[in-house]
């Protein structure tokens, strides 16, 4: 894990190109793992080896520094425009081989976890074509690392997104006192905004949102696209509820922050319970 020690140091000058932000995937990750049976935690962590789940939950981001691991890429979201359902696009995407976005991985890596030759055999090929090794030396190490983290993007409402603005990446907006794009609002800036630890955070999430646990673990991976297209389509419908008098940028402040961390809340929580739940299901 020595070059994932290293890349850490890049979280601080690209920490807008990653879903959730780093600690929004550790959110993720802490509640998936605080929600798995001890059986299934023990597996886990022995998968893991000298590794945390909540560490290994950041690493995909990491990889897509590297120019070797680029075939990853389209793994971390999904286009959906709103003339297409999310059942079309992945209609759309099971006639060819190739593994398009972010439910498709999501798919890949559990059926490696549930020990699906094919499956297996799919990602080992990537990586020796790609040249890249696996986290660990094990296929499913990395299998657990990017199934955590991409349970996590696909609740992410912009990383559901629309491709003529990338997912909010094109829209600028003042959020406080600084300018960012609407995708990186809602990676990392509402979540920072709150000012607690992952681990506080998270603790806040399980207590505040543990009646959503039994009402999502068993939903479809199609219903938590569907729900994150709602989301994102409510972020664009509000956008301009409030503008900067000068740039004329929307202005995203203290209502804005109100309103809708109960909504990114509520996608960590789905995310995590959910993640717990498919784990618990391979494992145990």
């Amino acid at each position: 894990m020595k070059r994932f020690l290293l890349l850490t140091l890049f979280l601080f000058t690209a920490e807008a190109l990653f879903a959730w932000g780093p600690n929004g995937h550790r959110i993720v990750a802490q509640i998936c793992y605080d929600n798995l049976d001890p059986g299934v935690r023990a597996k886990i962590d022995k998968l893991l080896g000298p590794d945390y789940l909540t560490q290994v939950a950041t690493w995909p981001d990491y990889l897509r520094s590297e120019p070797k691991w680029n075939f990853t890429q389209p793994w971390h979201y999904a286009t959906i425009n709103p003339d297409r359902t999310v059942e079309q696009i992945i209609a759309q995407n099971a006639a060819n081989d190739s593994i398009d976005d972010v439910i498709e991985a999501i798919q890949l890596m559990q059926d490696i976890l549930r020990g699906n030759a094919t499956a297996r055999k799919t990602m080992t090929d990537l990586l020796k074509k790609n040249d890249v090794q696996p986290l660990n030396g094990s296929v499913e190490a990395t299998a657990i690392a990017f199934l955590i983290h991409f349970i996590g993007d696909i609740h992410q409402p912009m990383h559901v997104g629309k491709n003529k603005d990338r997912g909010g990446n094109m829209i600028t907006v003042q959020f406080f006192s600084e300018r960012m794009n609407l995708h990186s609002v809602w990676d990392v800036g509402i979540i920072e905004q709150e000012k607690l630890s992952f681990t506080e955070f998270a603790s806040f999430v399980n207590k505040h949102e543990a009646g959503l646990k039994k009402d999502c673990e068993n939903d479809p991976i199609e219903k938590w696209a569907t729900e994150s297209v709602t989301a994102r389509e409510n972020i664009y419908n509000t956008l301009y509820n409030t503008t900067d008098k000068g740039s004329g940028l929307p202005k995203l402040e203290y209502l804005y922050q109100h309103d809708n961390i109960k909504v990114v809340e509520k996608r960590l929580a789905a995310a995590g319970f959910r993640a717990a739940a498919v784990l618990n299901s391979i494992f145990k």
